[in-house]
């Protein structure tokens, strides 16, 4: 009896033929920690959300410099790039 449903069950057993993973009990323990991490990030960016929303509460933010930000952001991306 598989745990998977039956959309799940074909692509777990695709994963076991192809050799990527050995059974679906370790397919099972892979997802789980990723899905662990998952939960670990949504909770940090939530965080982050909220500590963002307390500044612009407390009125400790500034405008955009929108141009400023361009540059940055094309810098990265010829660092990137090189």
């Amino acid at each position: 009896m598989s745990i998977y449903p039956p959309d799940l069950e074909l692509y777990v057993q695709q994963k076991i033929a192809s050799g990527e993973f050995q059974s679906a009990e370790q397919f099972a323990a892979v997802a789980a920690r990723l899905y662990r991490r998952l939960e670990r990030r949504r909770d940090e960016l939530k965080a982050s959300i909220d500590a963002g929303l307390a500044e612009l509460d407390a009125g400790d933010c500034a405008p955009l410099d929108i141009e400023a930000i361009k540059a940055e952001l094309i810098a990265e991306l010829d660092l990137n790039q090189a």
